[in-house]
């Protein structure tokens, strides 16, 4: 079976919940921990450099509380609240988290949560599967996941905040930016030759000055970028020296 982990992180401002919250994570062979905070401060400066998928989250913390920290999370990964109130189940469900969880935790609640985020985050795959895990990829977007293959992308535009990725089926948009999809992206296939802008170099159709072309879309190719991408043509053999 193929498996990929599932990134998480432990939020809770009690030692000991911290704590046996990453045992019971370490004991889920999917699940891999990315670190633990003290805080919903400390997670959110954490998320900055650090995105995961999965978030196991305490809610009565000092300065911002869970439930404010989920609200104020633009592109929230899955949230899984562990707290010692199970009054704010409710509140906690209308922003939409995975699961709610109350303290103490057994392993076997946990364990049923972590399963829900292995059934929404990474899919297992079967081996003798036609279609291999490495040939797309994930994003989120309207609050649930969307599998992009990459041999469907023809060119990724950045639009602040948000991507817009052109596809053979047309176009989608993610509340995500370009720098963490291109992370997703293997290198053989795909560069980035302008700031706002990365193609699928099997997409080219034409290149002429400072442009390539995709098909009918010209896209153009940045002053700081030109010379390592022809490196990168001439490399893959696409066009010679």
């Amino acid at each position: 079976m193929l498996l990929m982990k599932i990134q998480c992180i432990v939020v809770d401002d009690e030692p000991l919940a911290r704590e046996g919250l990453a045992d019971y994570v370490n004991q889920v062979d999917f699940l891999e921990l990315a670190g633990t905070c003290s805080s919903a401060i400390e997670a959110n400066n954490m998320l900055a450099s650090n995105p995961v998928d999965l978030i196991f989250l305490d809610i009565e913390m000092p300065k911002l509380s869970g439930l404010a920290f989920v609200q104020s999370l633009s592109n929230p990964p899955l949230i899984v609240f562990c707290t010692a109130y199970p009054n704010h189940a409710l509140k906690g469900f209308e922003l939409d988290v995975l699961d709610y969880l109350v303290k103490p935790v057994s392993f076997e609640r946990f364990l049923k949560a972590a399963n829900k985020a292995k059934e929404r985050v990474k899919p297992v795959l079967p081996a003798e599967e036609t279609e291999k895990e490495e040939e797309y990829f994930f994003i989120r977007t309207d609050k649930k996941l969307l599998k992009i293959k990459y041999s469907e992308i023809e060119y990724i535009e950045g639009l602040k905040d948000y991507v817009k990725i052109h596809t053979s089926n047309g176009f989608k948009l993610a509340l995500v930016n370009l720098k963490n999809i291109e992370s997703k992206l293997p290198d053989s296939n795909f560069f980035r030759v302008h700031k706002s802008f990365i193609i699928s170099l099997d997409k080219i159709t034409s290149l002429e000055g400072n442009f390539v072309t995709l098909g009918e879309q010209e896209i153009p190719v940045g002053k700081e970028y030109k010379d390592r991408f022809y490196e990168k043509l001439i490399t893959k053999k696409i066009i010679s020296r």
